[in-house]
């Protein structure tokens, strides 16, 4: 669980770094009242944040079995059987851990722009996608907690697991060279 943790921490790490480059463009603009969305604030959120977060999780893993944050505490995503995950199924994982997020952006959105924005959910039903956020991050951390190996939800939806990483033999490595 530890090493989920860490992870878990050095992605963020990677995503915050994201978002402080869209914190430094789109900032800038808004207080120049630039409005580069036509009012779809929602889908600005959703193309600017939780895309191409969902793109680095996925081909990452697709490619290498492993984010980087991943791959520095020794884990990878393996799917049934612990066979290689397939493409699709890494897409379905991500799509699913992230939903929480998304759902967020499209309960906040409306808040935040008081209605001022044209919105996928009105300022009066933001409750919904925020209880929804809520309900999905609470059922995911009880069933972290709750099972014997540790699968979030988003594992059990897909049947992936995050497993140990076999250690890399180097083949040029001297101490593995054969004595005569």
């Amino acid at each position: 669980m530890k090493r989920r943790l860490l992870a878990a921490l050095l992605d963020y790490c990677v995503m915050l770094g994201w978002l402080a480059v869209l914190a430094a463009v789109f900032v800038p603009l808004s207080l120049a009242g630039v409005r580069l969305w036509g009012g779809r604030a929602d889908l600005v959120a959703f193309a600017a944040s939780v895309l191409p977060v969902w793109l680095y999780l996925t081909v990452t893993e697709s490619r290498a079995g492993a984010t980087w944050g991943k791959r520095r505490a020794g884990l990878h995503v393996v799917g049934p059987g612990g066979r290689r995950a397939g493409a699709a199924r890494i897409a379905v994982r991500n799509a699913v851990k992230l939903a929480p997020w998304q759902l967020a952006h499209l309960g906040v959105v409306p808040l935040l722009t008081n209605g001022g924005a044209d919105t996928l959910v009105s300022p009066a039903l933001a409750w919904l996608p925020l209880s929804a956020t809520y309900a999905l991050v609470g059922l995911t951390v009880v069933v972290t907690l709750v099972r014997r190996d540790r699968a979030a939800l988003h594992d059990l939806v897909t049947g992936t697991r995050v497993v140990p990483s076999r250690p890399r033999v180097r083949h040029d490595d001297p101490q593995l060279a054969p004595t005569t």
